[in-house]
């Protein structure tokens, strides 16, 4: 009898895993251009982003992409910085439900094309040249398949009769090319790759039926690759010059589970509070959601309850939004919907007050600041770095990461001389090292607007600058605000006082150097490098080693403007604290608008150079108004006008602060029918999404642009409360802090129930992250997947920190207390 039961059961099992996974028949969706299937997608070119791990053919399974990057490469394990192909347009063969690229490869002169097609439970992938391989690229040219490491690490492979495990970390193997240079070896070899085979989730497999799979694990060449899979191309081939059989495991009945977006943190008891719920996209019946309190025996008392209102669909699922705004009472609280439960969270009044914006400013903000020492009680986050800052630029230069250099060096330095102070101030940003003028004006312009607004005062860090030393929770009866912005003013001044304007910034000079991970000290020798000095000469302060950091020094009118705005807003908030660095701000400020005014404008194309030099002339007269009350400042802003409403969205929240003191009727007039016009077109943008943001999915993460948003918001309101309500700041932190899209992870790590950890900073290399350091969070994998990859720190645009989104944040959470409770 058990024998007989025991086969029942197997037949049973048998039967439910066929109807489930095996007779699956893949779709073109005709609208988005991609093969579908319950929970599964498979992405033909969709993404250009193949640096960032997105592009090629990409495979979402069990709605997570678990493979990315399927195009011919050059290396076995392509970096950031190598060579791709243009992508061409995709073609739909309903017919033979087929999708067809071409495209091309300009590196090698290469036109190619890919086609995917679905047979029954497998997609057939071939690869067609335009003509056979030249032979200096015979052996060199491949199709390569990245594989997301995080989900397979300890998860078993079989590459043909070699098996094992894919690792947790790099262990090789690789070899020395005849240049030097290192290059992986493969783990594996063979003709069908079973990939974590025992994971029902996540198993699929590869199979060439022209030429041989070779495993390789990226990380050995780079901390940020994936594992690869690859197929050279033999010489002499054209057609199905690569023939792949890819087969992946699908439920038909598989759902998404729902995903409970919530603040991370909570609510006061006097904002609109709403969990946003993602679900399946066949979702039609829903369920009951609970708000349940905590009790201090750990028993869950549901406080409220109903049934989620469906707002529709956006990207790829279906929303509902729980609305539990009535509850008030004060305590700890989760929501449960289904078989899932949230992190806890707080109701209370000072929900914002304390452990939400402090990490960021007490710990993220010191650990970044550059040519310091930055001690943690017993740790030390890094030594005193970048003290042989910096070496001119080279003239008629590209570089990498969008910095310029033109035909001259504008300063009195040749290229490759030292030019001397510029080891002073500024702030690594932030997973790279580098110290951009844009960037450190826009950071210490919203610390000056969060002092003036909020009146921080907080001191729990010290910094002694004499001994370029920071000391983590040490006060030294200096608010803590007012020192950073002196740290970013010093470095924002000092291309005024070498050659009398900003330069555009300091950053590596080579890719090796850009790479580095580790102890910032440790970059470069910090001695400052002199091309007299005799061969492996070193003094105490120089040697012949040229490893320093490079600065780009050319002048931009655009980001002259932005500066003298960040200079004139220094000026108030070092007032008694700093009051002849003040001056020096303020005097540079308008000598800045003197010469700016009355000579033609300069543009210059770099990194964080700002494009729009109308909108910084706009900011920087504001500024320069509110802090002088001079009339020609007046008087060129009401000449503005016309620009001003035409950029109302972008200057209206700095005009909104400086209208009252223009006492201009027919101007207030003006731009109060602007903002009219405005609050409509911005209402409509946000009911496009269920978060009520303005919220346009894009490669990368969008927390920094709508921070900067709230910030505005604050303002507007403040000016306009009858136009645009305080929930446009209070929806912006939610989002921050966890109610958006992918996920239910606050972007700011360690601020939260649960948060990005680890993260895209300085430190990623060790899987972990910087207090307060805050992410640009989810990411659009195109046309339609929303995406937050976590546990995993190698994704710049969802993962990455940067000093303006410190700020913003900061601001954006006192502003959030400001409006609810009060100054």
């Amino acid at each position: 009898m058990k024998k007989i039961n025991s086969t029942v059961c197997f037949i049973l099992i048998f039967l439910f895993l066929s109807m489930n996974s095996f007779s699956v028949t893949f779709k073109i969706n005709q609208e988005k251009e991609y093969f579908e299937a319950p929970g599964f997608s498979l992405l033909i070119f969709h993404d250009f982003y193949p640096e960032g791990k997105q592009g090629g053919i990409e495979i979402i399974q069990q709605n997570e992409r678990i493979a990315a990057c399927g195009d011919l490469r050059l290396e076995p394990t392509p970096g950031q910085w190598d060579a791709k192909a243009e992508y061409g347009k995709r073609e739909l063969d309903m017919e033979n439900n087929t999708i067809r690229i071409k495209n091309t490869f300009q590196e090698i002169k290469l036109n190619y094309t890919v086609h995917v097609k679905s047979a029954g439970d497998v997609f057939i992938i071939t690869v067609d040249l335009d003509k056979p391989l030249p032979s200096e690229w015979a052996g060199k040219l491949g199709f390569n398949f990245e594989l997301y490491p995080q989900i397979y690490f300890g998860k078993t492979f079989y590459l043909d009769n070699f098996f094992g495990i894919f690792p947790r970390q790099a262990n090789g193997p690789v070899q020395l090319n005849p240049f030097g240079n290192v290059e992986p070896l493969p783990i594996a070899g063979g003709h069908v790759l079973s990939i974590a085979p025992e994971d029902s989730l996540f198993r699929f497999t590869i199979e060439s039926k022209k030429g041989i799979l070779k495993l390789y694990d990226g990380r050995n060449t780079a901390q940020n690759g994936w594992f690869v899979v690859r197929t050279l191309i033999p010489a002499g081939v054209t057609q199905n010059a690569v023939e792949w059989i890819i087969k992946p495991h699908i439920n038909r009945n598989m759902k998404k589970k729902p995903v409970l977006s919530h603040s991370q943190v909570g609510y006061h008891p006097d904002q609109v509070k709403q969990a946003i719920i993602e679900l399946d996209p066949a979702t039609e019946i829903f369920t009951t959601a609970e708000l349940a309190r905590i009790s201090p025996d750990g028993s869950l008392k549901t406080i409220f309850s109903s049934v989620p209102v469906k707002w529709g669909d956006f990207l790829r699922y279906t929303y509902a939004v729980f609305d539990f705004t009535g509850v008030k009472e004060s305590g700890m609280y989760v929501i449960l919907y289904a078989d899932e439960q949230t992190e806890p969270f707080k109701i209370s009044a000072d929900v914002y007050k304390t452990d939400v914006w402090q990490p960021t400013l007490e710990t993220f903000f010191p650990v970044q600041m550059c040519h310091m020492t930055v001690r943690d009680r017993y740790r030390i986050w890094h030594g005193p770095c970048h003290l042989d800052d910096a070496l001119q630029a080279p003239t008629s230069h590209e570089h990498f990461d969008g910095y310029r250099q033109g035909a001259g060096t504008e300063t009195e330095y040749k290229p490759y001389d030292h030019i001397p102070g510029l080891n002073r101030g500024g702030w690594h940003d932030a997973g790279d090292y580098d110290l951009a003028a844009g960037s450190q004006a826009s950071t210490t312009l919203t610390l000056v607007l969060a002092k003036e607004a909020f009146g921080i005062d907080t001191d729990q860090t010290t910094v002694n600058n004499g001994q370029r030393l920071v000391e983590l929770h040490k006060p030294d009866n200096v608010p803590d605000i007012v020192q950073q912005i002196k740290h970013g003013v010093e470095n924002l001044l000092s291309g005024y006082r070498i050659a009398g304007h900003c330069f555009p910034g300091i950053i590596s000079n080579s890719i090796n150097q850009y790479v580095h991970l580790g102890d910032a000290m440790t970059m470069t020798d910090n001695l400052i490098y002199n091309p007299s000095s005799d061969k492996n000469e070193v003094t105490a302060e120089s040697n012949d080693n040229p490893d320093d950091r490079w600065v780009f020094t050319n002048k931009s009118t655009a980001l002259e403007y932005q500066a003298a705005a960040t200079l004139t807003a220094v000026s108030r908030a070092l007032k008694g604290y700093e009051d002849e660095l003040a001056d020096e701000c303020l005097k540079t400020a308008e000598n800045v608008w003197q010469y700016e005014q009355t000579h033609e404008p300069v543009k210059h194309r770099s990194a964080y150079v700002p494009g729009n030099e109308e909108q910084q002339e706009i900011l920087a007269a504001a500024e320069l108004y509110i802090t002088t009350g001079k009339n020609i400042y007046k008087k060129r802003l009401i000449e503005l006008l016309p620009e001003i409403k035409e950029q109302v969205g972008r200057v209206g929240a700095t005009v909104s602060r400086v209208l009252p003191l223009l006492r201009d009727k027919n101007f207030a007039h003006e731009i109060h029918s602007s903002m009219q016009e405005y609050s409509k077109e911005l209402a409509e943008r946000i009911s496009q999404n269920p978060y009520g943001v303005p919220y346009r999915p894009r490669i990368w993460g969008i927390a920094w642009d709508i921070q900067s948003h709230a910030v505005n918001m604050y303002y507007l309101h403040k000016a306009y409360p009858e136009l645009f309500d305080r929930e446009n700041v209070l929806r912006v932190v939610n989002f921050i802090l966890g109610c958006h899209p992918g996920s239910s992870t606050s972007f700011i790590s360690g601020v939260g129930s649960r948060s990005l950890i680890p993260g895209y900073g300085t430190n990623r290399a060790d899987w972990s992250y910087i207090p307060g350091g805050g992410a640009s969070g989810t990411a659009l994998i195109r046309p339609d997947f929303p995406e937050m990859k976590e546990p995993f720190p190698f994704l710049w645009q969802q993962a990455e920190y940067v000093m303006p989104g410190a700020a913003s944040y900061i601001f954006c959470i006192l502003a959030a207390d400001d409006l609810l409770n009060g100054k």
